[in-house]
């Protein structure tokens, strides 16, 4: 939950679509998120991002890099190093994920669908480890679904975002780190650990359980900080949109505005009616709108009057 001090409140999955381009929560009504179009009839866009539906990252994380003061190219924001406040030195998270592989297609399953312990999660890295110190990288656990990498082979490598291709047909270039010097590096380490993995015991248990392998590790986040940004207490990111939203359960998405309209907007809205300058970037799938306090003086009241004000239907526009 967002911290009730925070003036900039960012949400994720402030829409998202189910299959062919459906919205998950088709048209919710002002009734549903009373708060939000309290808020919105006071703001007004000032900011917005688009990465469109195929880009590398996802609207809310080049919104919140821009936000956190990290560089915000899409495909290289350096999260590791955030993160793990870690400079000076390129890295990159490894995560361990199940890939469907098809007779001509490549699936990535939703991250959460692994629930990998620790125990597992620290065997896999221990097997893995050797594989890639040979090629200068050192893996630390840091909890059971990312693992930090490190070393020169992270450097400059773009990666894309889990959660912009959970669920979809992977392209070629994704897996391949097509035009960066050591893709073929990468390359060489993913056939690697496909093939360690399949014969691991973790696996083997899982399968007992009827439980989706271990059969990859998905790079991401990699970039190096020479330094870390200046904090960022103003900012608040409330993400329990984004495990419905990447299920496609459309009743617990449903279910997740609700709440999150009942606290975290209603805060904010509250803050805004008690004088405070406060923003609210809603991100979706193709970009992220920024919304500030609406002037307050009578020409800006007389020509709100005429203009379109922010409504729910921005939902169907993000």
């Amino acid at each position: 939950m967002p911290h009730a001090d925070a003036s900039h409140l960012l949400i994720p999955y402030a829409a998202a679509c189910a299959h062919e381009g459906q919205a998950l929560w088709p048209a919710p009504a002002a009734a549903d998120l009373p708060n939000l179009v309290a808020l919105l009839r006071r703001m007004q866009a000032v900011d917005r991002i688009d990465t469109g539906a195929e880009g590398p990252s996802m609207p809310h994380e080049l919104a919140l890099a821009h936000l956190l003061g990290l560089p915000a190219e899409p495909g290289r924001v350096p999260w590791a190093a955030f993160e793990t406040r870690t400079t000076g030195a390129p890295c990159g998270w490894l995560r361990p994920c199940h890939l469907q592989v098809g007779a001509d297609q490549v699936l990535l399953a939703p991250p959460g669908q692994l629930a990998l312990d620790e125990a597992d999660s620290r065997a896999l890295l221990d097997a893995a480890a050797p594989f890639f110190a040979e090629d200068g990288i050192t893996l630390r656990y840091v909890s059971p679904d990312a693992w930090l990498a490190t070393g020169e082979p992270l450097r400059g490598l773009p990666t894309w975002s889990m959660d912009r291709l959970a669920g979809r047909h992977l392209m070629p270039e994704v897996l391949h780190f097509t035009g960066h010097p050591h893709a073929a590096r990468w390359q060489r380490l993913h056939n690697e650990m496909q093939m360690l993995f399949y014969a691991h015991r973790v696996n083997d248990e899982r399968a007992q359980r009827r439980q989706p392998l271990v059969n990859a590790l998905w790079v991401t986040g990699a970039g190096v900080l020479d330094a870390l940004p200046a904090p960022a207490p103003h900012v608040a990111v409330d993400s329990r949109l984004r495990d419905s939203a990447l299920a496609l359960d459309a009743h617990a998405y449903a279910q997740a505005w609700r709440a999150l309209d009942a606290d975290s907007i209603a805060t904010l809205l509250a803050r805004l009616r008690a004088g405070e300058a406060v923003h609210l970037t809603l991100a979706g799938e193709r970009r992220a709108i920024t919304y500030a306090c609406a002037p307050t003086g009578l020409g800006a009241r007389l020509t709100r009057l005429f203009a379109a004000r922010p409504s729910l239907a921005v939902l169907d526009t993000l």
